[in-house]
């Protein structure tokens, strides 16, 4: 647990965290977690559109079953009331470590290791990069797409714009960094976003495809071969009346809704606010 920048405290002035179990009321699977402020972690908890929320599995059994009351069960197994913060998020994870292993809450549960454990822990740079793998795989086609759509017109500031600056100015990248840069651009088309690289699409064409005309009948290959991968979709509209489309794409299009839209509703079997209901076929 990262310490949060708001801990609960008490009306004596002390910090108060709970070790808490959210138990999935059909089949009984436990997930274990700890907090330093509860209310907060509760209202995360329930804002169902949360892309981050405890670990892979917890977030997958959440996108599957749904967080309400219905669903999951909730107990606090431990309450920790003392007066240091950092003694606090030390116990929290110590305590959460303990109830986990109780709870059988890794092998039968959705926790994904037996506690944070990472509080003061310096990694190498052998496992920080075995992290950063682990996370750029964990992401799926649809969560780039909602990603993209969240990012997509926002600025950054001019001061944001210089703290960057500041902040990367002097750095120097060792040889192992350069290569690695090196590799994953290996092939690439550099994007015209500097001079050199604007001087080099004029040059070089800009890529294979940019003087190359595709025919009709390639885009209609390619479009019957997006739509046999794609996931099929139906929509309920509000009169009662059903389409059914062949991609999610597809189904954004041809009811005026973002791509993420779509899949929550999907996902979850939820109304979007233009009271249409997505269903996958």
């Amino acid at each position: 647990m990262a310490k949060s920048s708001n801990p609960e405290k008490t009306p004596d002035g002390k910090y108060r965290g709970v070790v808490y179990c959210r138990t999935l009321k059909k089949t009984g699977e436990p997930y274990v977690g700890e907090t330093d402020n509860e209310l907060i972690r509760k209202r995360s908890w329930d804002n169902s559109g949360a892309v981050s929320y405890g670990g892979t599995k917890i977030m997958k059994a959440r996108s599957d079953n749904g967080v309400g009351p219905d669903i999951w069960d909730y107990e606090v197994l431990e309450e920790i009331i003392l007066d240091s913060h950092d003694e606090l998020v030390k116990m929290l994870l110590e305590r959460q470590t303990f109830w986990i292993k109780e709870k059988n809450a890794v092998e039968k549960g959705f926790n994904g290791s037996y506690g944070d454990g990472m509080y003061g822990i310096k990694h190498t740079a052998e496992s920080r990069e075995k992290i950063s793998k682990n996370h750029r795989k964990y992401q799926s086609e649809e969560t780039k797409i909602i990603l993209s759509q969240k990012m997509a017109g926002r600025t950054v500031s001019q001061k944001t714009r210089e703290k960057i600056s500041a902040g990367n100015r002097g750095k120097k990248r060792t040889p192992e960094q350069r290569a690695a840069e090196s590799a994953r651009m290996k092939g690439k088309v550099p994007q015209a976003a500097t001079d050199g690289a604007k001087e080099w699409v004029k040059k070089n064409g800009g890529g294979y495809w940019k003087n190359h005309v595709i025919s009709d009948d390639a885009k209609a290959n390619m479009k019957a071969a997006q739509q046999k991968r794609g996931q099929k979709i139906q929509a309920v509209f509000p009169d009662g009346h059903v389409e059914a489309f062949n991609t999610m794409l597809d189904a954004a299009k041809g009811t005026k809704h973002l791509v993420g839209s779509v899949y929550y509703s999907a996902q979850r079997g939820n109304v979007t606010r233009q009271g249409v209901k997505f269903t996958k076929l």
